[in-house]
Parts: structure tokens; sequence; C-alpha cells
């Protein structure tokens, strides 16, 4: 299927029509996704063991109303990989972990899905787990299935099967909604069932998958304390070494941006905690150091800029380098104009439009040194408190707004 938004528009005959039906039904492509997710699911029913998960889901014995909370964590990746642990940016590894360092919180228990594991296998022993854990939330990412990474997708099975049955709250994280069919995804599963709530890292999705429903997101990432000392421990002394850096991937507009910049007179380090000279996208993304070298590179820098837009299409996000770029005590300058004010005051970072803004914005924070560094304070205060507040409370407030199970957690509040 054609996603408008991650390739370019066919040629000939085909593209003009799928240009007009696109203009005229602006979701058919999403529309014709789901139709095609339902046909899926009924062959899917039929055929591999998945009988037997809609067969143990009607027999399984949740409680109609359970006394406490207790979310349930089904993590992409376990243990297997090396990256459950603090400090591997593990999202829901540091969820989990928060969410226990939490006050008012009772239970949360991870859930491991073997790599390569048949989907009917563990559909069917994570509804035993829900049941003898009495759960009330299931947090996992959606995106995909956990323990693959060919981007096999069976949630809308599993939900599918549980849902007339389990009065519990699926939080689907997600990565990047403003990919088309990565949202489709989740408006399947919010269309099933009200008891979805999406959890998005990058872009707000109130209203985007059902009309006036509060969904969760933008929300900072969470840090569990241990890698909060962890960094706090690696980036001591670390030495600023450069004036203004760029951390990430090189798509072809931010390698052009770049380019412009260092024309313009700005000297602007390239990863700087790589020890290659990678120059484009698929370079920057393989050989990766380690999160916390990353960390000590934005540490490494006085100040650092973040892009706000994937090769997604024209959306800001919030991105995950932001907090990062505060725990690393570097100041920040960004290009999106609705995401990082949300969250830090104006006053602690600068935002910009286009190379002359920041050239001349750039100059004007790095000439001042006692600015630099209250501004610099500032922002890091900010983002320790939302790394420990802010995702689990934004979910418990979306929660209380849709009149769903509590998590037994302070809202956030600001």
């Amino acid at each position: 299927m054609f996603d408008v938004t991650t390739q370019g528009p066919p040629a000939g005959v085909r593209g003009r029509l799928g240009r007009l039906a696109h203009h005229l039904i602006p979701d058919l492509d999403q529309r014709v996704y789901a139709r095609n997710r339902r046909t899926d699911r009924r062959q899917r029913r039929a055929t591999g063991g998945f009988d037997q998960v809609y067969r143990a889901a009607a027999q399984a014995q949740f409680p109609a109303h359970a006394r406490e909370p207790v979310v349930v964590v089904v993590p992409p990746e376990g243990p297997e990989d090396g990256r459950w642990g603090p400090s591997k940016w593990n999202i829901y590894f540091e969820a989990s972990q928060r969410l226990r360092e939490t006050p008012g919180h009772q239970q949360v228990v991870d859930f491991f899905v073997e790599p390569g594991e048949h989907p009917a296998h563990w559909h069917r022993r994570l509804i035993d787990f829900l049941q003898d854990a009495k759960a009330t939330h299931l947090l996992t990412h959606i995106e995909h299935d956990p323990g693959r990474t060919d981007g096999q997708w069976t949630w809308d099975t599993l939900w599918e099967a549980i849902t007339p049955r389990w009065p519990g709250v699926l939080l689907g994280g997600m990565f990047d909604s403003s990919y088309r069919f990565t949202e489709a995804k989740a408006k399947i599963l919010s269309r099933m069932s009200a008891n979805f709530v999406l959890v998005d890292i990058c872009i707000p999705m109130d209203g985007a998958l059902v009309r006036a429903r509060p969904e969760v997101g933008p929300v900072n990432i969470p840090m569990s304390e241990a890698t909060l000392q962890e960094v706090e421990s690696y980036l001591a002394g670390q030495e600023k070494e450069f004036d203004i850096s760029f951390m990430g991937v090189l798509y072809d507009y931010r390698v052009e941006l770049v380019e412009r910049l260092r024309a313009s007179g700005i000297s602007v380090a390239v990863n700087p905690h790589r020890g290659d000279s990678a120059s484009n996208a698929d370079a920057t993304r393989s050989n990766q150091p380690s999160w916390l070298d990353y960390m000590r590179g934005l540490a490494a820098s006085r100040a650092t800029i973040n892009f706000s837009r994937s090769n997604a299409g024209p959306f800001e996000q919030l991105k995950t380098r932001v907090i990062e770029v505060g725990l690393a005590g570097t100041y920040l300058f960004t290009d999106d104009h609705n995401r990082t004010r949300q969250f830090w005051s104006e006053s602690d970072f600068s935002s910009f439009a286009g190379p002359e803004e920041l050239h001349d914005k750039s100059q004007q924070a790095l000439s001042n040194a006692a600015e630099l560094t209250r501004a610099t304070e500032a922002f890091r205060d900010r983002a320790m408190f939302l790394a420990r507040h802010h995702y689990w409370g934004s979910i418990e407030t979306t929660l209380r707004l849709r009149g769903l199970p509590s998590i037994g957690i302070e809202p956030f509040t600001g």
C-alpha cells in the first residue's frame, strides 16, 4: 500500500489517480488499510492457532472491578538484546522503573516476549498473565509486535480477543504518529474499544483517533533514578569542547541546513560522540555509540541544535533530544515553535526559523556567558522534573479525563 507520508508519489496514471483520490477523501489510504486489517484478522483467526487466543480470552476469569491498580509492561525488546537496564535508551524499562518509584502506585510487573516467539503463543501467555496479575492496565509499544524486527503486527488480534472480557486499559506507546499507517494502527485499536489510550512521544493526538477524545502526547520520556544518577556520574567533569553541536540523523534537508550554517560562519560539530565522519542518513544510523556516549557528546558542547521534523512530513515533533539536552547541561536551539515551549520557559532556550536567525541568536547567546549559564541550569532543572513526573503523570491526567481506571498516582499539573 502507498503511504503518502513516507514515499514519493507514484508516477503516471496511477500517481494522478492516487493524488486525486487522496484530495477527495483525505483518509482513503487509512480506510483501505483498516479494511485489509479486518480481512487479515478473519484469516488469522482461522489459522495458526489464533482460534485458541479467542477461546482463551473468552474463558479467562478477569475481575469485573479491580480494587488496586496493577500495570503490566510489555516491552518491544526484553533482556535478550542487552538493553533492559538503566542508561540504555529503553523507554519501557525506564517507564517500568519510574512507575515503581512513583509515590502512590501499587504494583507494576513486566511481561517479556521471546525473540521470534509465535504471536498466538505469546497472546495466550499474556492473557493468562493479565488474569493472574489482576491487571488493570497494559503498557506496550503498539507500532509492531514485541520480540520482532520484521514489522509484524498482531496487536489488533489480541485487542479484539480480550476487549469483550478484560475491563482494563491498553496504553499504546508510539514514537511517532505522524506516519500515517502508524496512526492508522492506533485508530484501529481505539475504535475497537474506548479503553485504548494512545501515548505518543512526539506529537499531540487529542481528537486524532476519535473526535474529541483525549489521548496522551506529546509526552517527555521517563527516566528512572538509576539512569539519572548514571548520567550525572558519567558526565561529571566533562569540559565544553565545542560551541555548537548537532546530534542525530542527517536527513537531506538537515545536511543542507548544516552546510548553510557553516557557510554563514557558524562552527557546527556534527555528532561529536561518534568516531567517524558520517555525512548522510544511513551512515548516522549505523554503528551508534552507547546512549551515555551520546549524552557525553551533548555535554561537550555549550549549545546544540535540535531539528523537530523527521522524514514523516511537515510535522513539528517533541524530540527526545530536547529533554536529553537539558539533562546534559547544554543550551538548546530548536526549530520547533509549539513543542518545547509547552514544557520549558521560553527564556531558557532559543527557537529559530532559519539559518540566518539561528546565526544571530547563537551569536547573542554565546556572547553572554552569565545568561547562558543561568538559562542552561534552569532548563536542566526543568528537564529533571519532567523526567521524573511528566510521563506517568500525563497518562494519569488522561485516564481521569476519560473516566478510565486510575493508576493511583498524582496527575501531572505542570
